[in-house]
């Protein structure tokens, strides 16, 4: 079968951490790659999900948005995709990793050129579930999101998802077993768990995202005793959303961080002390969210304070190595992180460092292997 493998995915590719980890284990393993996503600043063969468009298809998918005409909208998505070009490749592709709902139309088309090719979906989201909290994602989105799911996900040969939570949504959904591959980063094999001193440093690194109400951790400082400070390394995003949040954290001990590249997070956050995530379950998708950060968290051997969202609070429970609050409430969370002693925090470290190599990329990989090798893709074979 063809060597040729192509990952799809709606995204900019190169800060797509969970792309990224299909990208750098298929290369390692010899296979030739061809990326498609919103935009990419790599190496590898590339093409644009999707074109600029004419006022016509403007107009035309604005219609069907409006409307929530869900094959038309399909029909635009593909007509102004890369799908013509990515048909005439040759060989024909062997594997197609279609990441992101939006691209699993265009990984069903290419099945016409491309008849051999063994195409996996990777829901990064329960996408039917995404953003319930935003009335305009209710009307514009929900019901295209359910047709995508009804309507293509029979049609691929393997759905894969990042949580048991999700895994659950999706077997109710369509009465499929789907596995779990975690979205972990690589095992950072050099890390050990930095020493903790009379200041205890916590730290909080993502996107500036309004949805997912920032502003909450920047108020916990409010509750915690002195020995806390807190750092933000975020992608601005938003850039209106970010300058707000930096007027809030006048006066409190709060940092504001340049961000690194994705791969560094681990190296560069080990210096601190406590991973904070504190995440309201307002959508289907935060309730069971269990991040790539989480997992960022324990590489960088840290202790972790998050708020009970159930999947991070499995594993935090179980290995022992942060604390939880019994509610989504900030005095709650704050009153367990004042309670923490010097040697808590390095017992939390300490088992960090134990579990660091069980959540990393190694599961991931391994799954993408046994695949391979059920399916005789032969990296080799031109």
């Amino acid at each position: 079968m063809s060597n040729k493998i192509l990952i799809l995915s709606y995204s900019e590719i190169h800060s797509d951490p969970r792309v990224l980890r299909q990208i750098a284990l298929l290369e390692s393993l010899g296979f030739e790659l061809v990326l498609s996503g919103l935009d990419y600043l790599g190496d590898h063969v590339f093409y644009p999900l999707t074109k600029s468009k004419s006022n016509l298809s403007r107009a035309v998918k604005l219609g069907t948005m409006v409307g929530r005409v869900n094959r038309l909208r399909v029909k635009e998505f593909l007509y102004n995709s890369s799908l013509k070009e990515l048909e005439k490749l040759k060989p024909k592709f062997g594997l197609i990793i279609a990441n992101d709902a939006e691209t699993w139309p265009v990984a069903i088309a290419l099945k016409k050129k491309h008849p051999k090719a063994r195409i996996i979906f990777d829901a990064h989201e329960f996408y039917p579930g995404q953003f319930t909290d935003d009335l305009k994602w209710i009307w514009f989105h929900k019901r295209f999101s359910k047709f995508l799911c009804k309507n293509y996900i029979p049609k691929a040969d393997l759905l894969i998802t990042v949580c048991e939570g999700l895994a659950e949504a999706y077997t109710a959904f369509t009465s499929r077993e789907i596995p779990v591959v975690l979205n972990a980063p690589k095992y950072s094999s050099d890390l050990k768990p930095s020493p903790v001193g009379r200041k205890i440093r916590l730290i909080h690194h993502g996107i500036a995202n309004r949805s997912r109400q920032i502003e909450k951790m920047i108020e916990l400082m409010d509750y915690l005793d002195a020995r806390f400070e807190l750092n933000f390394m975020l992608m601005p995003t938003d850039k209106q959303y970010f300058e707000e949040l930096i007027l809030l954290s006048e006066g409190k001990p709060i940092h504001f961080l340049d961000p690194v590249d994705t791969e560094a997070i681990p190296s560069f956050i080990n210096q601190f002390d406590i991973g904070l995530f504190y995440l309201e379950p307002v959508n289907f998708n935060y309730t069971f969210a269990l991040p790539n950060k989480f997992f960022e968290f324990i590489q960088a051997r840290l202790a972790i304070a998050i708020a009970p969202s159930i999947e991070m609070k499995k594993i935090l429970n179980r290995e022992d190595i942060g604390v939880v609050s019994e509610e989504f409430d900030l005095s709650q969370l704050a009153s367990r992180l004042n309670s923490l002693t010097n040697e808590d925090i390095i017992r939390f470290k300490e088992n960090a460092n134990r579990i660091a190599k069980k959540y990393s990329a190694d599961q991931h990989d391994e799954f993408y292997r046994s695949q391979i090798k059920k399916w005789n893709l032969q990296p080799g074979i031109k």
